[in-house]
């Protein structure tokens, strides 16, 4: 009876971080538009600094957007990984899988952070380009 209630519950933690990894996919699509939206607003201002003061964030936001993609692939590779384990809970679970799991999420979170300093940064740099009143 414990043996059933212990796959059980290596079940139910497994498939709860299968389902949060693929929400990790719907985090990245979210970047993926914030990063868009950083590149538009840097296009439409660029013309209004002078010349080589908007690269940095162009440099930014570029390594965010290399970030994201590299992370994108990670992820289905990470649910990959997880599925065989879903399927056969006497499969083993190898000893990188919390590594794994781990550095995944530190890198979105990372990411996140990353975005939301972008996004200051930004909205900070306009704001002084901008006239007062507007």
């Amino acid at each position: 009876m414990t043996r059933l209630f212990i796959d059980t519950e290596l079940e139910a933690e497994l498939q709860e971080v299968y389902m949060q990894a693929t929400h990790w996919l719907q985090d990245i699509s979210f970047l993926e538009t914030e990063t868009q939206f950083f590149q538009t607003l840097v296009a439409r201002y660029k013309p209004a600094v002078a010349s080589g003061q908007s690269q940095p964030f162009e440099e930014l936001i570029k390594t965010q957007q290399d970030r994201l993609k590299t992370l994108k692939a990670r992820i289905p590779q990470f649910l990959a990984f997880v599925e065989p384990c879903l399927d056969d809970l006497k499969k083993p679970l190898h000893i990188d899988f919390l590594e794994r799991y781990n550095a995944l999420q530190k890198e979105l979170t990372g990411l996140f952070a990353a975005a939301k300093a972008t996004k200051k940064q930004l909205f900070d740099y306009t704001g002084r380009l901008l006239p007062a009143g507007q």
